[in-house]
Formats: C-alpha cells, structure tokens, sequence
C-alpha cells in the first residue's frame, strides 16, 4: 500500500504546472527584455513589444495587480505607446507596462461585477517596471485613424500601418480612458505606486498613451485583429500636436501580430502586413 502512495504522489497538480509555465514565462521575458539600447534594428524592437506582451500575460495569470494582498479584482493589462506629437524624441517610440485593478483592502462591499470606471478610485494603476525606447531608428506606425501623425513615404502611398480594435468590453469612458476609440488610449504618469488616473494631476505630468489590453485569463481583449507594426524611420514634429513620420521604403516594416489567445507572431516581410488605403 505504501508503495502505491508514494507512485500516486509523484505526478504534478496542474496548479504546480501553471506555477511552473509562469516562472518560465517571467525568466523568459527578463533576458528578451534587455533593454536593446541603440542597435539591434526591426528585430531588436519585435523582441522588446514581444518580451512585453508575455510579461503582461505572466501577470495576468498569476493575478498580479495594485496592492499588497495578491488578489485582484476586475484587473486590466496592458502594453502603452506614447501619443505625444510635441514630445519629438518619445512620440511612438516609449513603451510601458500598466496593471489595474482594485485590491482586496479596497474593494469594501462592492460587487466586483460593477466595476467599469478604469479611472476613478478605489480603480488604481501602476506600471511594474519603467519606461523602455524601441531601438534608435524604430518606431511604432501608429494606425491609419490616427491624423494627428502622417507618414511621408518616397515610394506608394499605400503603406502597412497598426491595427488595435476597441476594448471588446464594459469600460464607462472618461477623460483619462477611451476604450471604444480605434485605437483605445489613456492618459497615464508611469508611476510605481498604485493610483487612481484621476489624481494623475499635470504635477505627474501625464501624457496620451495608445494601449493594447490583455484580460486576466491572458487573451486579447481587442474586437478584430490585433497588428502592431513597426517601422525603420524618423519622426518630425510638423506642429503644435503633429508629426510625421518620414519612412525610405515600404520594405522596412516589422509587424507583432496579437493573437486572441494572447499569443504573438511575428514578421519583417511587409507583404505579409495589411496596406492601408
């Protein structure tokens, strides 16, 4: 009898399995996400939004969000890009990580269900690590709903740009998130400490930020296709909140593409990205 216990109980628990796959998936994301500083070109750029996304997925699956009690409500995860046309040196090329959620010591009586204001507290949001730069050269091509940057190409007009559906979900809009824009943005101060986005008052210095968002099962929580695309180019400030972005062929474009599972894939080939008209 003894034997036969001692056989049962050498198998692992699927919880032990998960534990296990998360740990591979956060050692897996620290070495792609060195920091790949000035060289390293489209690929380098693919490896730190892919490295990202995984992370946010390994956080995702281990309920890792604002607060000290390990468990949280109603949580969010999601990668931003900055939107700032007049910032000429971060616009579409600083990337962050920002968690939200509501803590256990927050949540009080409220009925997690309800919660859908991303932006008023007890909702609070952080990022667990600070902002990155795509490597000197690469930037994000933002999508073609987006007038406020154009691109100049010295080739077709016809040009591969990203694609971030709404917020397939209950967000109640506000100043600081738009969920059902395409593609969705917030106003966010990267900040280590939990706190609501409507006490991020201009002392924290704010900014506009476009954002992919992964649920807390780790899927994509985007309507349609998720594509992020990047270019080799420059970016020019043409005016009081307007870029452009000066590309030198439609051949140099990489593109991350988000599955719904919250997989990636990625491509440098541009004939396999969209063209947009």
């Amino acid at each position: 009898m003894r034997s036969v216990r001692s056989l049962a109980r050498k198998g692992f628990t699927l919880v032990e399995l998960l534990v296990v796959i998360t740990i591979i998936l956060l050692i897996s994301s620290l070495f792609l996400g060195l920091n790949p500083g000035d060289g390293g070109g489209l690929a380098a750029g693919q490896r730190m939004i892919g490295s990202s996304i995984r992370t946010l997925r390994a956080m995702a699956l281990m309920n890792r969000g604002p607060g000290g009690t390990g468990i949280t409500h109603a949580p969010r995860y999601r990668l931003l890009i900055l939107n700032d046309p007049d910032d000429e040196v971060n616009h579409l090329r600083q990337v962050v990580l920002a968690v939200g959620g509501v803590s256990t010591t927050d949540l009080g009586s409220t009925n997690p269900a309800t919660i859908t204001n991303t932006s008023a507290a007890p909702y609070r949001w952080y990022s667990p690590e600070p902002p990155q730069m795509l490597p000197s050269g690469v930037v994000f091509v933002p999508p073609a709903s987006d007038v406020g940057t154009t691109m100049a190409l010295s080739v077709a007009s016809g040009t591969r740009r990203s694609n971030i559906g709404q917020v397939a979900d209950n967000i109640t809009p506000s100043p600081q998130d738009s969920p059902a824009t395409s593609p969705p943005a917030m106003t966010y101060a990267p900040t280590s400490q939990p706190m609501a986005l409507s006490a991020m008052t201009a002392d924290f210095n704010p900014k506009r930020w476009y954002y992919v968002e992964l649920q807390s099962t780790g899927t994509s929580n985007h309507l349609g296709r998720t594509l992020l695309v990047l270019a080799l180019a420059a970016v020019r400030n043409t005016g009081t909140g307007r870029a452009e972005i000066d590309v030198a062929s439609e051949t140099q474009f990489a593109a991350i593409m988000v599955r719904p599972n919250g997989e990636i894939s990625m491509t440098l080939d541009a004939d396999e990205m969209e063209v947009a008209r």
